[in-house]
Formats: structure tokens, C-alpha cells, sequence
């Protein structure tokens, strides 16, 4: 089983090593650390480990015990190492006319989100991936900005989500949003790459060979 964790730990010697001896001792591999964001004091980290079936229930407990607070931890398909952007990319790169579908399909994996839908500009679903909500939580987060837009929503039967809303540049579709049951909160840094990537698979879907660099 391979674990995501999101930890938000205190910026000081040792607290990594904590969390991964709890890891270990639970019977888990770390295969993979990103840091996401630093800020007061803090780091938000991303921990992705294979862990035995049946040995994650009272990891988050554990992981509480040694003054992390956990922010999220689920199961996971993507190894930061990886690049799934690049393979999302590359893949519409050779198949422009369904660079959309492949956005929707793949994005999930490459942002750790449970679901993709895109949205036409008369409110129609385009495409959607297996698991996303029917009908859509209302009301969804406007892509208004630089950036792609963030917020919570919930469905009639009050699951809850976090979601992102971003505009799609290219044919088919207005907006695409992901979302993630229960959390956790997109980061900054994860907009930012997020935006970065759109917009590179937008131009590639348009046939544009060469971007400005903001």
C-alpha cells in the first residue's frame, strides 16, 4: 500500500528522523520527501511510503505523538520523483486534438486529487474522470486571477471538498476543476505549478511551439 502523508512539522533538527522512525517502526518504507512550503517557525512536508495492508489506522496517531500535525494521509498512485506532469504532457503533445481528456484523466495523479471534470462555457460536462461527484458540489470556486482558484465546497449528501478551479485556454471546455475529499488544502506552490502546467498543455493543444516566459 503506498501512503501518502502531509505533515506540517516544527522547523528544527530531528523532526523528519521522528516521523520516519514511527515510519519504520510501523513497518513502512519511505520512498520518496518533498517539502512544499516553510513559513513561522514551520514545514509542510509530503512523505510518500509503501506500508503493510492493515498497518495505517493509528499511523496518524503516531505520527501526532512526535509534535507533527498531519494534514492529510491517503493512499497515493505518484512518486514525486516520478513526473507525471511530464508524462501528462508529453502525452498531449502527441495526441493535441485530446488534450483535454488527457488533462482530465491524468491530472488526479499528477496533483494527488481524487477527481477532474471539465466544464463547457453553457455549464455542460465535457469529460470527467470515474469517482467525481454527480451532480457537482455547488457552488464551485470561479477561476478568477493569475492563478487557479481555490475553495470548499460540499454535496447534497454534505461530503466535503477541496477544490480547484482553473480556466482552460484551449477547444472544449471553459473550466476544469480537481478535487480532493476531505482535503487537503492546495498549496501555493502547487497552484503554481498547476497554472505552469495548464498553460503548457494549452499551447500545446494549439499547436504554439514557443511561450513567454512570465
Amino acid at each position: 500500500m503506498l501512503l501518502r502523508a502531509r505533515v506540517s512539522v516544527l522547523d528544527r533538527p530531528g523532526a523528519l528522523l521522528s516521523m520516519a522512525k514511527v515510519i519504520a517502526d510501523t513497518g513502512g518504507n519511505i520512498v520518496d520527501i518533498e517539502v512544499l512550503a516553510a513559513a513561522e517557525g514551520r514545514v509542510v512536508d509530503d512523505i510518500v511510503f509503501e506500508l503493510p495492508d492493515g498497518s495505517r489506522d493509528d499511523l496518524a496517531a503516531k505520527l501526532k505523538a512526535t509534535g507533527a500535525e498531519v494534514l492529510n494521509l491517503r493512499r497515493t498512485v505518484q512518486v514525486n520523483g516520478q513526473r507525471r506532469d511530464l508524462d501528462l504532457l508529453t502525452r498531449i503533445a502527441g495526441a493535441p486534438a485530446e488534450a483535454l481528456a488527457s488533462f482530465v484523466a491524468l491530472a488526479p495523479s499528477v496533483w494527488s486529487a481524487d477527481w477532474a471534470v471539465a466544464i463547457s462555457d453553457t455549464g455542460q460536462l465535457v469529460h470527467a474522470t470515474p469517482g467525481a461527484p454527480h451532480p457537482l458540489p455547488d457552488p464551485l470556486p470561479d477561476p478568477i486571477g493569475p492563478l487557479p482558484r481555490r475553495g470548499v465546497t460540499r454535496t447534497a449528501d454534505s461530503r466535503a471538498f477541496e477544490v480547484v478551479a482553473m480556466a482552460w485556454a484551449g477547444h472544449g471546455a471553459e473550466r476544469v476543476y480537481l478535487g480532493r475529499s476531505e482535503g487537503p488544502t492546495f498549496l501555493q506552490v502547487e497552484l503554481v505549478h498547476l497554472r505552469r502546467v495548464v498553460d503548457l498543455a494549452a499551447a500545446l493543444a494549439s499547436g504554439v511551439t514557443t511561450m513567454a516566459t512570465p
